[in-house]
């Protein structure tokens, strides 16, 4: 009796396989959804430690911290604090803000990552899906006069930098006090102070743009303050830096690459604002290519300004906000402009729609 060979014909392997590529077809996606919600959870996690450490500071000093207070030196324009340099004792970063130097931030920043104060990479100010190639990263110095040119970013010391998905809600507008096509107003919960003269607009004795408001010796926001009610106000939000059309044509503006505009330890002047804050001046995930969708590799500073204002992030549909009494909200992009500046203002007294 002959014996017969068992094993698969070509055409059983066929169907094996197809079978396989149907289910890994199916599986995929599935897959996808599991880590974008994984990466959402982060982010709104780190969000909601933020917010934490903000109530927290909060109830140490009767108010929320300022978002950059400036040096009073009105020709070597430097920073002397950020609002997430003051939170770091609020999330396990004690031992670094001891270290701190408020007299000179010089001595903050080092050429050697490692010994790099404002390179360290805190893990809660990042989003698991934000875009950031290198991180810390190396910024040339380009000085910090009062108002560098387009093609400086104001910072005076060369050396290692980290960046922060996270930025603060500045209000209405926040980016550019020197030249700006809408009003700069400083009505959300954080933003650029100083003590110069300077920093009044044109019109009142200062150098700052008339379509800004007055930033002299701005006093940060107690929780009273919030009269639009802290649940219809924003706190922070993301800051999506992924924008492949900017950083092709930034060496002619700003000379940063835009994962750069994300220093949350920022030493130089006021285009800090662009570094640390976002505003309801443009839509939710606005790119040079939505501000310049004919030629989006052509430099245009003004969008380039409008590009430093908006919020964003790489979760599908919208952003992750904290909110000013420490919730965490994911607002889609589709939410309007009016909308959103009325959730940006702490006491405007607009009415919100509750399905925002």
């Amino acid at each position: 009796m002959s014996m017969r060979r068992k094993g698969f014909t070509l055409v059983e392997l066929l169907v094996v396989i197809a079978i396989i590529a149907v289910l890994i077809g199916l599986l995929l996606p599935a897959v996808q959804k599991v880590r974008e919600a994984a990466a959402r959870t982060k982010c709104s996690n780190n969000l909601k430690q933020l917010g934490v450490a903000a109530h927290a500071y909060e109830g140490s000093y009767g108010s929320f911290p300022i978002g950059q207070e400036l040096r009073n030196d009105p020709v070597f324009v430097t920073t002397r604090t950020t609002f997430l340099i003051e939170l770091l004792p609020y999330i396990e970063q004690d031992s670094l803000y001891r270290q701190w130097d408020f007299s000179n931030s010089a001595n903050n920043v080092s050429a050697t990552a490692e010994l790099s104060r404002a390179g360290t990479r805190i893990p809660t100010f990042v989003c698991p899906v934000d875009y950031f190639p290198q991180n810390p990263f190396d910024l040339h110095a380009s000085g910090s006069i009062w108002s560098p040119s387009q093609s400086a970013a104001g910072n005076p010391y060369q050396g290692f930098y980290s960046g922060s998905s996270y930025a603060g809600n500045y209000g209405e507008g926040s980016y550019y006090t020197s030249f700006s096509m809408f009003p700069i107003r400083p009505n959300g919960l954080f933003f650029l102070t100083g003590p110069m003269s300077q920093m009044r607009r044109q019109a009142d004795g200062g150098s700052l743009h008339n379509l800004a408001d007055n930033h002299q010796n701005l006093r940060p926001v107690k929780m009273a303050a919030i009269t639009d009610g802290t649940s219809n106000t924003l706190m922070m939000g993301e800051k999506n830096h992924r924008d492949p059309d900017f950083d092709t044509w930034t060496s002619a503006n700003s000379g940063l690459k835009m994962h750069q505009v994300s220093v949350w330890a920022w030493a130089g002047g006021r285009k800090g604002a662009a570094m640390l804050f976002c505003s309801a001046s443009v839509p939710i995930n606005t790119t040079i290519r939505t501000l310049q969708p004919g030629n989006p590799s052509n430099p245009n500073i003004g969008n380039q300004d409008r590009r430093f204002n908006a919020w964003g992030s790489n979760h599908p549909g919208g952003t992750n906000f904290l909110m000013a009494d420490g919730s965490v909200r994911f607002i889609r992009d589709s939410i309007t402009l009016q909308t959103l500046a009325a959730l940006s203002t702490r006491a405007g007294g607009e009415t919100i729609p509750g399905d925002f």
